[in-house]
């Protein structure tokens, strides 16, 4: 391609160069053509349509030659996209051949490796391996059925434990059902005890008046019978009765075990009344001496 754009080159230069020289022959002068007047008037027609006729056809020549050169650029210009695609190719060529070469040097790496385990023994036969595989299958054979026993072992565990379950479930319920039963009972003591604690404090307190005003009366009649004996004894003579030594005169005893027992049941109530509006739990009352005594008297 590059020899053809300089023969076509060359050409256009050479007819430059003649078309240059024609137009630097062909002068108009003041005296004609070339400075003859004379003869250059008589020839001048003539050279002149000679010179117009080469003129053109060399100009028609030129445009050709201008036409080839763009075809041949153009055709350069595909030339030069068709080397540029071949030059990927190559590249796309030249990578796929190294990877290729790479894939081949590992495959014979690959065959030398296998060679090699085949020759030392590392890979077996085929009747082996079938061998080996059976035995292993039956293993797994074994595996399975032991994993159904294993299964049936569970399922069989599990509902024992449901059963179990259901039968703790129940005790625990008719425990609660005790425990509650138990509660109302021990709460009902409870009232009775403390309605017969009120009773008991009532039935004290009203001996307690009584014993006042026995006490009392007891008081006056001493008086009055002093009384009585001072005047009886004026007039005559008068004869001063020792009165009654304070160790004589009737007292309330207190001493006895089960009146300090029930006492300390009462104060021990008192103490606890003003710490909270809610009666006491029984289990907290039951170990004291007086319930205690009344437990054992009443069983």
């Amino acid at each position: 391609m590059a020899p053809a754009l300089d023969h076509v080159d060359d050409e256009m230069h050479e007819l430059n160069q003649e078309a240059d020289y024609l137009d630097q022959s062909v002068t108009v002068g003041p005296n004609g053509v070339n400075g003859n007047h004379d003869t250059g008037r008589r020839g001048s027609v003539g050279d002149k349509d000679a010179q117009t006729q080469v003129i053109d056809s060399l100009r028609s020549q030129v445009q050709d030659l201008f036409s080839q050169v763009s075809q041949l650029n153009n055709k350069l210009v595909c030339s030069y996209d068709r080397v540029s695609n071949l030059e990927d190719e190559i590249h796309v060529t030249s990578a796929d051949l190294r990877t290729a070469n790479l894939k081949v040097s590992h495959l014979e790496l690959e065959r030398t490796q296998h060679l090699s385990a085949l020759s030392t023994g590392l890979l077996v036969e085929k009747s082996n391996v079938t061998s080996e595989l059976t035995r292993l299958m039956e293993k797994a054979t074994e595996e399975a059925a032991r994993a159904g026993e294993a299964e049936s072992a569970r399922n069989a565990i599990e509902k024992e434990l449901d059963d179990l379950s259901a039968n703790l479930f129940d005790q625990a319920n008719t425990m609660v059902a005790e425990a509650r039963f138990a509660r109302a009972v021990s709460e009902r003591k409870v009232e009775e005890t403390e309605r017969a604690l009120k009773g008991v404090e009532e039935i004290v307190g009203m001996l307690q008046t009584q014993m006042q005003a026995l006490q009392e009366d007891k008081e006056q009649a001493d008086r009055k019978v002093e009384e009585m004996r001072i005047i009886m004894g004026k007039g005559k003579w008068a004869e001063r009765i020792a009165g009654p030594s304070p160790s004589s005169q009737p007292r309330l005893l207190s001493l006895h075990l089960p009146y300090l027992e029930f006492v300390q049941l009462i104060g021990h109530l008192r103490t606890i009344r003003p710490a909270t509006q809610h009666p006491p739990a029984m289990s907290t009352l039951l170990p004291l001496p007086f319930l205690a005594r009344l437990i054992t008297e009443d069983s």
